[in-house]
């Protein structure tokens, strides 16, 4: 039996999807059908560490904070029952937590927004591909790193060199 919402609580549930449309880095859709309450609690929490927060409403709502934020998507045309996803930090983080869920086979996802543009599903899993700052900063920081380590083993392989034949000549 589906539950029926107050004008006053659909009007809240708007106000409440305008707000994070306005302030969000990345916002993303995904199809929770036949998700568990706990694990439900468990998508929440992680997004809640990376400054991102999942919101269920139904589309129709929306469709309206989208009109409203001027932002041209129907969430109508989104299959299944959708969850909205706003990262408000980094979207990048926000896409990998849910593709983390998605192989995990709890949700699915159907596409995004980031930086004013629209993502296929496709587009938003190899989003979430993509290493975070850390990790491309670790790797920068190793290519940096790598020529003087190289010249160093060098220098120490002939010093070792030096020594065994100093030691064998005794």
């Amino acid at each position: 039996m589906a539950t029926t919402v107050n004008k006053e609580k659909k009007k809240k549930i708007i106000e409440e999807l305008s707000n994070n449309l306005s302030k969000q880095r990345g916002v993303f859709f995904i199809n929770f059908k036949g998700i568990k309450g706990n694990e439900a609690r468990e998508i929440r929490s992680d997004l809640k560490n990376r400054d991102s927060v999942m919101l269920v409403a139904r589309k129709t709502l929306a469709k309206i904070a989208f009109e409203k934020e001027k932002i041209n998507f129907d969430p109508l045309s989104l299959q299944g029952e959708v969850g909205f996803v706003f990262g408000f930090h980094d979207g990048i983080d926000t896409v990998k937590i849910i593709r983390k869920f998605e192989k995990e086979e709890k949700v699915n996802i159907l596409g995004g927004i980031y930086e004013e543009k629209f993502l296929s599903a496709k587009e938003a899993r190899v989003m979430a591909e993509i290493p975070s700052k850390e990790e491309l900063l670790a790797k920068f920081l190793g290519v940096l790193t790598s020529p003087t380590r190289g010249f160093l083993q060098v220098l120490q392989g002939n010093t070792k060199g030096l020594l065994n034949v100093l030691a064998k000549a005794k």
